[in-house]
């Protein structure tokens, strides 16, 4: 099957990305964007081919595939309408602000037999896949200990916008650090597999002046028993995105910042894998892999049962933050 006609529905930071790099992937392919009618107009609806105001006028001007970009509160709503009308789906992260509802778009998306996928954009990055296929070698020795580290300043994010009045900063629209950078639990599962349990404090620093957490951090066990400390923030003047594992050879980094992979072993000393993918890369990647999926039948790379896992990670560590307690996955 051959897209022709694709929903993007919602037209926030993420869906004018998507609008944009998907015009210049697929010209041919005809965009129809749902807007809520909340935001003003912006340049991006000019590439669109036509505007709607609702999901069933998405759907009756036949799409084939969509994007779903609103805020995740409204995901699984969006998705189920979508997927019953055997529509195609890219979900952006997170899956939803909760579990339930999740495993019946999972039964509507089998019974119709369409293709879903989850916008864990990380999965694509030429660092991220030099780290996993190093994690899964026999070269680095066995885990001992995983640190990761997501931080960078929530107003400096979208230059020329009101931070306090975005979807990260609203709790009522599924807003706050665990949602916005759950990137970080998302690749957690892809490169140590689920975790056993999670202690956790999330922190409302009061630094932002904002309704949501801005601070995170979480002691975890691994199925293998090692330990993973994940600390995520909004707060962080200086950014930092990294992940390093410590292991009976020395130490393995991945720095998604400085686009570097440096392995540090005391029998072979020090050794960096430099990479450079200017930052639309991933986006691009990813859109290509759900229009192939979709139009050859092949399997996602991030699956519904995928974001599904980040969804309950994020469940468990509210749960251990206000009980003060270990929750068990």
């Amino acid at each position: 099957m051959i897209i022709n006609k694709l929903g993007i529905i919602g037209l926030g930071s993420i869906g004018k990305k998507h609008l944009r790099l998907l015009k210049e992937i697929r010209p041919d392919i005809e965009i129809i964007v749902m807007r809520s009618g909340h935001g003003g107009t912006c340049k991006e609806e000019k590439i669109a081919t036509k505007i709607v105001s609702s999901i069933e006028k998405v759907i009756d001007e036949g799409v084939q595939a969509a994007i779903i970009s609103s805020p995740a509160i409204l995901h699984l709503e969006q998705s189920l309408e979508l997927a019953k009308s055997g529509v195609h789906l890219l979900i952006e992260k997170p899956l939803s602000h909760k579990t339930d509802g999740i495993n019946e778009l999972l039964k509507v998306l089998d019974e119709n037999n369409l293709i879903a996928m989850v916008g864990y954009v990380l999965r694509y990055d030429p660092g991220a896949i030099k780290f996993k296929k190093l994690i899964d070698s026999n070269l680095i020795g066995d885990i001992l200990h995983v640190r990761i580290e997501c931080g960078s300043y929530l107003p400096e994010w979208r230059p020329g916008s009101d931070y306090k009045k975005t979807v990260s900063a609203q709790s009522e629209l599924g807003g706050g650090a665990l949602s916005e950078l759950s990137h970080e639990l998302d690749y957690l599962h892809w490169f140590f597999g689920k975790p056993k349990n999670v202690q956790a404090q999330i922190r409302n620093s009061g630094l932002l002046d904002i309704d949501v957490e801005d601070q995170v951090d979480l002691l975890i066990t691994s199925s293998q028993g090692y330990c993973i400390s994940v600390q995520i923030d909004f707060n962080r003047r200086h950014l930092e995105r990294k992940c390093k594992v410590l292991t009976t050879k020395g130490e393995v980094t991945w720095d998604a910042v400085n686009k570097n992979v440096t392995c540090n072993f005391v029998d072979k000393g020090e050794t960096t894998y430099n990479y450079d993918n200017e930052k639309d890369y991933i986006y691009r990647k990813q859109l290509k892999v759900f229009i192939d999926c979709v139009e050859n039948n092949n399997s996602p790379s991030v699956t519904i049962e995928n974001g599904m896992d980040v969804v309950k990670l994020i469940d468990a560590v509210r749960d251990a933050s206000i009980n003060e307690s270990k929750v068990y996955l």
